[in-house]
């Protein structure tokens, strides 16, 4: 299965409690969370570029595989993650100014599940394949 597709957002669990976990101000996680993106991913060798549309708003990041990489939210809240690609998924970490966890990505036929964790706040996004 390919990383490469485009996909729609369909929900999340836990968003907003974990954008809060990482320090992000209420005012934004309410922004963030209610936002409903769709993704445009595409795969060069180890490079993974995810570009997230959200209304008029659009931003990319690219993540190389089994290296620290830099990613930006909304707002410009930057970030570090390191995955690495297995099959279909990815797994690894991100830290966020100092607060860290595991993360992964599940790419399936009908789309792609991400999750990311921190003290005990599981948070899990879906998009749905188009």
């Amino acid at each position: 299965m390919s990383l490469a597709g485009k996909y729609a957002f369909e929900s999340h669990d836990n968003y907003s409690e974990w954008l809060a976990a990482v320090g992000i101000p209420a005012d934004a996680c309410a922004k963030m969370a209610a936002a409903k993106p769709s993704l445009e991913v595409t795969q060069t060798g180890n490079d993974v570029s995810i570009k997230t549309i959200a209304g008029d708003k659009n931003f990319t990041n690219t993540i190389t595989l089994g290296k620290d990489s830099k990613a930006t939210l909304p707002g410009g809240v930057e970030y570090t993650v390191n995955m690495t690609l297995s099959g279909n998924s990815l797994t690894g970490t991100f830290n966020f100014g100092g607060k860290s966890g595991p993360a992964s990505v599940e790419v399936s036929a009908a789309g792609l599940v991400q999750k990311m964790t921190l003290g005990g706040i599981t948070a899990k996004r879906t998009y749905k394949r188009q």
